[in-house]
């Protein structure tokens, strides 16, 4: 046996044991693809996952106001941008990160923890909209799947 090998116990059904050799590279290989899959699937999922979060809080909230790809065509206020419009903007990105900061957001959309208080002087046209910052983050995870200008 050389150095390169690795004793391994195999029980057999009709209860004796098998005493074999398995190359050590090939039981590397194998952990260091187990363990690359381990850690690729969770970022994947919760990628998936807050795309979803995402998803679900913009067909509730901002279908109201908005054209939203594959979910209200013929939705929206026509005086303002539909997404597919935004994601045409060289900063679209940032736009959906502090989103809740331009006008009329701040008057609509209240974020736990980082909003001040609605101002008495901002005009109420609906129910205020109560969102968490991570909340923030899914909206711009399923922004992100949308289809860009260039694909």
């Amino acid at each position: 046996m050389t150095a390169y090998t690795m004793i391994a116990a195999v029980l057999r059904r009709d209860g004796l044991v098998r005493i074999i050799t398995v190359p050590i590279r090939c039981c590397i290989l194998f952990g260091v693809i187990y363990l690359g899959m381990m850690a690729i699937t969770p970022q994947n999922a919760s990628a998936d996952d807050a795309a979803a979060k995402g998803r679900e809080i913009v067909r509730q909230h901002c279908t109201r106001c908005h054209v939203v790809p594959n979910m209200n065509p013929y939705g929206g206020i026509g005086s303002t941008p539909s997404f597919a419009a935004m994601k045409w903007l060289a900063d679209w990105e940032q736009r959906f990160e502090v989103f809740y900061t331009l006008p009329p957001h701040p008057a609509l959309v209240k974020i736990t923890g980082v909003s001040e208080e609605r101002s008495e002087s901002l005009p109420a046209f609906i129910a205020e909209i109560e969102l968490q910052i991570d909340d923030i983050d899914a909206i711009l995870a399923f922004a992100r799947t949308l289809e860009t200008p260039n694909q």
